[in-house]
């Protein structure tokens, strides 16, 4: 177990770095990182999609959304629309300028995609997809556990905040949160 335990996050981090690297490279012309090509497609596939939804569908904080989105806003690829019932909520839409980019990240995403899989027949290449659905289940369920449970695995302290009175209280290091799973 221990080679397998250290290879399979290596060779996922080596899979997302690369990827991540080849889209950054392709998508610096357009002023916009790896880091947006999710949410625009995302976005222009669920037209009108909350930013919560879009958090929920990527399993990504809110912050992590709130931050892409803005970027995309800047560059002019998204709308943000406010909520007419609910001021708290905010809608998205792709915009025409992001149509010709949206096109080519398809185009991109595919042939890299391709060259990832070209090594491996149909049979390998299904098999790898539903173990890689399995193992990002797995992490999810396996997250939400960890996250809920009063101790962690691991002895950490926990945080102390000032109450006006000057005394101290705890405050526990994990919060209860929920993992989406993909």
């Amino acid at each position: 177990m221990d080679y397998r335990s250290n290879a399979v996050l290596t060779y996922v981090s080596i899979l997302h770095r690369n990827t991540n690297r080849y889209f950054s490279s392709l998508l610096e012309k357009h002023r916009i990182g790896s880091g947006q090509q999710f949410f625009l497609l995302r976005i222009f596939e669920n037209e009108g999609i909350t930013m919560y939804d879009l958090a929920k569908l990527g399993n990504y904080d809110k912050g992590t959304v709130t931050k892409a989105v803005k970027k995309l806003a800047d560059e002019g690829y998204v709308v943000v629309s406010v909520d007419a019932e609910d001021k708290r909520i905010r809608h998205l839409k792709t915009t025409p300028k992001a149509i010709p980019l949206i096109e080519g990240l398809y185009q991109m995403r595919d042939e890299w995609i391709n060259k990832l899989l070209d090594p491996l027949d149909d049979a390998t290449q299904s098999k790898l997809l539903d173990q890689l659905k399995k193992m990002a289940d797995e992490s999810c369920e396996n997250l939400e556990t960890f996250l809920n449970m009063q101790n962690s695995f691991f002895s950490i302290p926990e945080e102390t905040e000032a109450c006006a009175e000057g005394s101290f209280v705890s405050k526990p290091y994990f919060h209860k949160q929920k993992c989406t799973c993909v």
